[in-house]
């Protein structure tokens, strides 16, 4: 069994559970795994595109500071936002780890960068200086160095191990696991640099100038620019495509400028706003940052039923009753982070059954999957207790058991139907990770 601590908030989606009689939860479909954007201005004011929820802003909030910084959480639901004072603003899942907003800072907060477990942020001032948060481990600065010129933004490796920064003149400072693959720090520009992007790999990155000039380094391949274009008005940031295949430009006006296999799904561009747009994040799916990261919500309390994570031992344990006879309604928990998976990227689902019953129809998992690719959930399959083989450890391979292998998944569900009972499990297994408590990642 997993043992491990209780190391961030518990955040409970209490996900509505329609008619779907054992597949009592959200309805195939209802947590689309289509693509979009946030975009984010200077006084808090969020702009939600495509399928990227809004989750809240400090739009209508007096800041003490601007915003000069957002970070997307690993998952669908959530966003972190961040003041020049270091002060931070957590919607969604977004955990709050800390902030520099009672601080004395030498320089002010100039960007951030998120935790790829979820659990931790960093802060970094224009003069280089590293705030950690959480889980993100400090790894080195430049608030010792005299700089040529100050730093504009950061990017942190796939493994959270290290991150880089970089300066107006596109230098590239690099700690802990990060690589150094190249820089500007020693040409010319155009413009100055306003931000970076590192690939899915790790082994390279993009820095963009405020005219959309684009510089790749390492194994980051040129989709394109803006460079020769007259803007309305200057880039501010940019964000990689989900695939590593190109990437996103926004203006301070909220132009998009596409490239590579990013897509289009609105703007600011012919909108007035009360302050510029700072920057931008896409919506995160499985497999961004090159592995599926993997998290259990329960859903919670009410009349008709409860789930909950209970801990026994040092065991965090997904406990599921349910108080009523209405066939319509489910106990369980919706598994987030395999949305835009092939099906036969799950591989092998499967938990350990520690108490309660098991029945062929519950406890189980319920899977919702689009197969004509709109995006939508068109089909769902169930796989219940009783079917997962002998002894406590049972397992399912949708493939195996005929669902198409193309089909791209929409939801995830873990299901107990059977009225007046409590069924408890441990060790879930998905897309290769083992889950053994609700905020515990995988990959």
């Amino acid at each position: 069994m997993l043992r491990r601590h209780l190391r961030a908030l518990l955040v409970l989606l209490l996900l509505p559970l329609g008619s779907l009689g054992l597949g009592g939860a959200t309805p195939a479909g209802a947590y689309p795994l289509g693509e979009g954007y946030w975009l984010a201005a200077s006084d808090g004011g969020i702009f939600s595109f495509g399928d990227a929820q809004f989750f809240g802003s400090a739009g209508g909030i007096r800041l003490k500071a601007p915003i000069v910084g957002m970070a997307p959480t690993p998952f669908l639901e959530g966003y972190w936002l961040v003041a020049s004072d270091g002060g931070i603003f957590s919607y969604g899942s977004a955990g709050f780890f800390g902030s520099t907003g009672a601080m004395t800072l030498n320089r002010p907060i100039t960007g951030m960068a998120a935790h790829p477990n979820g659990l931790g942020y960093w802060l970094v001032a224009t003069d280089g200086g590293i705030f950690s948060f959480g889980d993100s481990g400090f790894h080195g600065s430049t608030g010792a160095i005299k700089l040529n010129q100050p730093i504009v933004g950061m990017a942190s490796t796939p493994s959270g191990n290290g991150y880089w920064l970089v300066a107006t003149d596109g230098g590239i400072f690099s700690f802990g696991d990060a690589e150094f693959y190249g820089s500007t720090g020693a040409m010319k520009l155009n413009k100055p640099i306003v931000g970076m992007a590192p690939t899915r790999s790790g082994n390279g990155y993009w820095l963009v100038a405020s005219d959309g000039g684009i510089f790749s380094f390492g194994d980051a391949q040129f989709y394109g620019s803006a460079g020769s274009i007259k803007l309305n008005a200057p880039i501010v940031g940019m964000a990689p495509a989900r695939d590593g295949l190109g990437y996103q430009l926004v203006a301070t006006d909220g132009g998009i400028f596409n490239y590579g296999t990013t897509k289009f799904f609105g703007s600011t561009g012919a909108m007035k706003l009360n302050q510029p747009i700072l920057g931008m994040a896409l919506r995160p799916v499985a497999g961004d940052g090159g592995g599926p990261l993997v998290k259990v919500d329960a859903f919670g309390d009410s009349d008709a039923q409860t789930s909950i994570w209970t801990q026994v031992d040092g065991d965090w344990r997904l406990s599921m009753n349910k108080k009523t006879a209405d066939p319509n309604v489910a106990a369980g928990a919706r598994v987030f982070g395999v949305e835009g998976l092939d099906v036969s990227q799950l591989g092998t689902l499967g938990f350990t059954v520690e108490s309660g019953p098991c029945t062929a129809g519950s406890p189980g998992f319920t899977l919702y999957y689009d197969t004509n690719g709109d995006g939508a959930g068109d089909a769902s399959r169930s796989f219940g207790c009783g079917t997962g083989g002998s002894g406590t450890a049972k397992t399912w391979n949708p493939v195996a058991l005929g669902v198409p292998g193309f089909a791209v998944v929409t939801a995830l569900d873990i299901l107990h139907g059977t009225p007046g009972t409590t069924s408890v499990i441990d060790d879930i297994r998905v897309a290769g990770a083992t889950v053994g408590d609700f905020n515990v990642f995988g990959g």
